[in-house]
């Protein structure tokens, strides 16, 4: 049998009995490199629009950010960072951008090709979730019947149009806002701030002019909200929900849509309001001077005659008002309006990413509510029926959900109490409903059937 020993000088003086050698360490000088990514870039005079690299922001963060457009003093870009939404695209200095990025921002993306055999679906159960004739009509979120290629050249004309923001704030009484998107004001207002009355949502660049209307406004003893009539509240929290017709009041709802277009990408802005009715949200004060005044928080508008059954045709949440549950008032609100018209009704597709996050938490929440509650025999369109809501959305919804199964050829919801009431239980922020109480609201006679 053979030992293995180790022939280091270590090992062997330890096996003549000798004491370890003391080994001394040699210094080397080393000139050593250092790699600042913060540096700024050296050859500014090379920007140009299409340039992709890496940009210092105002907090210090590097991200990764394409040229969009050159100031014409060209101390300053505009840029779009790369996988992230348009409205964080801002104007910075040259001294912001840092080495150039070769790879392109398409390569960025975050989209999955299945390369092996694991990442290919692994049952029959799974591929019949992608067959498109399970998909329902018109309740997906993506749902759109434009031709994709003519849907791809119109997207990109509309970007390329809208890829700079040119407007710099939105200035209120008690808010300054900045805008996240393009929106088309008149030439004579672009690259300045804007100032908005909080009750007429006139504008104007002019500071002094906009205190001079306001005073003017609360010196007239107008009502300060909104103009057209109540349909709801106030509730417990001071909430109103109003309603304007847009054949009455065209400017106040063409400044309403203009103002909504500067935190809306997706949004088609049409300067004839009359064929809609606005409902304008707000929050129920009193001035300075003793005289009740309603803060806007947000708005949604609908058609008056919708030949697909569309009960919003869009919605806005102002940015000092988000995260507070507005959002999910208004969709509630939406759906208590159909209810009294005694019809069903969906959101005008396709809807933007806020938009598709509100609607997803609320149809969620309330279809759950619903199978909490049921108890009987009834089909899934009639018990969506009590909420306003249509059937294809509460079973796209489900299917979300995974409640949705297949049997003998129908969809089934198969639940038991425990899930729903685990799923329910699992909202960590269940969303802001309205209180039928506080409705007083008739739908118009015109809009009959």
């Amino acid at each position: 049998m053979k030992t293995l020993r180790s022939s280091s000088p270590v090992a062997t003086r330890a096996r003549e009995g000798k004491p370890p050698a003391i080994l001394k360490t040699t210094t080397k000088s080393v000139t050593r490199r250092t790699v600042t990514p913060s540096a700024p870039l050296a050859q500014k005079s090379s920007i140009e629009v299409g340039w992709t690299g890496i940009v210092q922001r105002k907090d210090a963060s590097l991200q990764i950010a394409e040229v969009v457009e050159l100031d014409a003093s060209k101390r300053r870009v505009y840029v779009h960072y790369v996988a992230h939404d348009r409205r964080n695209d801002e104007w910075v200095s040259l001294d912001s951008l840092r080495q150039p990025c070769a790879t392109p921002p398409g390569a960025h993306s975050k989209v999955r090709t299945p390369t092996s055999p694991r990442q290919q679906p692994r049952s029959r159960k799974r591929q019949r979730k992608a067959d498109p004739r399970r998909t329902p009509r018109g309740g997906g979120l993506h749902s759109s019947r434009v031709d994709p290629s003519v849907a791809h050249l119109l997207e990109e004309a509309r970007h390329k149009k809208t890829a700079v923001k040119n407007i710099e704030a939105v200035i209120f009484s008690q808010w300054r806002l900045e805008p996240w998107y393009w929106a088309p004001f008149p030439e004579q207002y672009h690259h300045q701030a804007l100032y908005f009355c909080d009750w007429t949502l006139r504008y104007t660049t002019s500071q002094i002019l906009a205190v001079e209307h306001r005073t003017q406004y609360k010196a007239s003893r107008q009502p300060r909200r909104p103009p057209g009539t109540r349909c709801y509240g106030p509730d417990d929290d001071d909430i109103c929900l109003w309603e304007v017709d847009g054949e009455s009041e065209p400017r106040y709802c063409q400044n309403l849509c203009l103002l909504a277009k500067l935190f809306l990408d997706h949004k088609t802005l049409s300067f004839d309001a009359a064929p809609f009715r606005f409902y304008c949200l707000t929050k129920k004060s009193v001035g300075d001077d003793g005289v009740e005044e309603h803060q806007l928080m947000g708005y949604f508008s609908k058609e008056k005659v919708s030949a697909l059954n569309y009960n919003l045709a869009c919605i806005l949440t102002l940015p000092q008002f988000q995260r507070q549950g507005v959002g999910t008032l208004m969709i509630s609100l939406s759906y208590a309006l159909s209810v009294r018209e005694q019809k069903v009704g969906s959101p005008e597709k396709p809807l933007s990413d806020l938009g598709k996050l509100s609607y997803r938490a609320y149809w969620s929440y309330i279809s759950l509510k619903l199978l909490e509650d049921y108890d009987g025999e009834m089909t899934l369109k009639e018990l969506a029926r009590t909420k306003g809501l249509c059937s294809e959305d509460v079973i796209s919804t489900l299917e979300h959900l995974g409640l949705l199964r297949e049997w003998r050829g129908q969809l089934v919801v198969r639940a038991d109490r425990k899930d729903i009431a685990a799923k329910l239980q699992a909202i960590k922020r269940p969303p802001r409903l309205c209180d039928e109480r506080f409705m007083c609201w008739t739908p118009p006679a015109d809009d009959s059937d």
